[in-house]
């Protein structure tokens, strides 16, 4: 992620990091704000597998979420990520994992205003995208985790749960294992 010039980049880095790039050019469509941007920056990511390719989802602060396969990151080019969800505008991601249940695979992810998501990722593979104007909610369908109030942060653990970072109030905090929903 960067924000040089409040450009959106996306860069991959060969390990041991002997040299940097100038990265990936990342642009999307905001169906919230009704346009193309590049100089969103992305808030928190990870990576998925669609059809055998690695991708990286990424969210943005009011909450898109968008998808980027990683062979597209060719330093020094520009990309257009795919928009396959909006998940409602005046919200910041905070976390989020990947995970499957029952066969399944879901991403978690913390929000600041719009609570903790479990959203589907059921035809990810397909989707043709967001590229219009979108008053709410579109894309992939999610539901809001009611027992997970307050997560600020929130790992994978194992397959059937997940470390989540909770509020506690007045500046404190609960470190808890719980179960993927």
């Amino acid at each position: 992620m960067s924000t040089e010039e409040f450009a959106s980049k996306l860069r991959a880095f060969p390990y041991p990091f002997d040299k940097t790039d100038p990265g990936t050019t990342a642009e999307i469509y905001h169906g919230a704000h009704g346009k193309i941007e590049t100089n969103s920056p992305v808030r928190v990511f990870a990576t998925y597998k669609i059809n055998g390719e690695e991708n990286i989802l990424a969210a943005y602060t009011c909450t898109p979420l968008v998808k980027f396969p990683v062979a597209d990151l060719k330093v020094g080019s520009k990309i257009k990520g795919t928009t396959v969800a909006e998940l409602g505008n005046r919200n910041r991601p905070l976390s989020m994992i990947v995970y499957n249940k029952g066969g399944k695979d879901y991403v978690l992810m913390a929000n600041n205003s719009r609570g903790t998501m479990k959203i589907a990722l059921e035809g990810i593979d397909t989707i043709k995208g967001i590229t219009s104007r979108v008053e709410d909610t579109a894309g992939l369908k999610y539901e809001t985790v009611a027992d997970l109030k307050g997560v600020m942060k929130l790992d994978a653990f194992d397959k059937d749960h997940a470390l989540v970072l909770i509020s506690a109030g007045k500046g404190k905090y609960d470190l808890k294992a719980v179960l993927l929903p």
